[in-house]
């Protein structure tokens, strides 16, 4: 298994990339499947924020990604709840695999969203000289479609720790997406032709 360990926007001692790489190895022994380790050390610049230290780990299995995000002062605190968090996570998944593997794992499947439900958006745009709003994109992400089952998606949100995941339902073939609702419940929200 690798783990590659990079700085953004901050300098990080030598003394302390081998700790994590000792600490996130020791951790990887709630789950061994693991391809690849990726760990980013960054840093907020702005002295209002009072933990701008940020480690984010982030680990690929064979079908999911499992994320988890630290914040401290410093970045050798930020890396210790970055690995505390990292570790749950990994034990969580192995759980629910061992789940599944004996037949538990079951459960009902993500509840659809009603009509005319939608998840939080964004503020809109302040209205031009025509009234209307006019959003500008300013970042665009693009990324390829797993296909899997709403229960699949449900289960790498969690491990994202994200608030949706966009992913192609296997069942449907459509492009769908799932949502934590303000409720602390999950909302499947699936796509579908014009025509159907």
């Amino acid at each position: 298994m690798d783990i590659i360990v990079k700085a953004k926007n901050c300098e990080v001692s030598s003394r302390l990339k081998d700790d994590v790489v000792t600490k996130v190895t020791h951790a990887t022994r709630f789950f061994d499947r693991l391809l690849a380790v990726e760990v980013v050390f960054s840093e907020e610049h702005n002295p209002r924020i009072a933990e701008p230290a940020v480690v984010e780990v982030t680990a690929r299995t064979k079908g999911h990604h499992i994320r988890a995000e630290g914040c401290a002062a410093d970045h050798r605190g930020a890396v210790d709840v970055a690995v505390t968090r990292f570790q749950r996570q990994l034990a969580r998944y192995k759980a629910r695999q061992v789940d599944r593997a004996r037949g538990r794992g079951h459960r009902p499947p993500v509840a659809a969203v009603a009509a005319g439900a939608t998840p939080l958006s964004p503020a809109p745009a302040a209205p031009s000289d025509d009234g209307w709003p006019h959003p500008t994109i300013v970042r665009t992400k693009r990324f390829q479609l797993q296909p899997m089952l709403p229960d699949d998606a449900a289960v790498q949100l969690e491990l994202l720790s994200h608030e949706f995941f966009v992913f192609a339902n296997a069942a449907t073939g459509a492009c769908s997406v799932v949502y934590r609702r303000r409720d602390g419940d999950l909302g499947l929200i699936e796509g579908t032709t014009a025509e159907g």
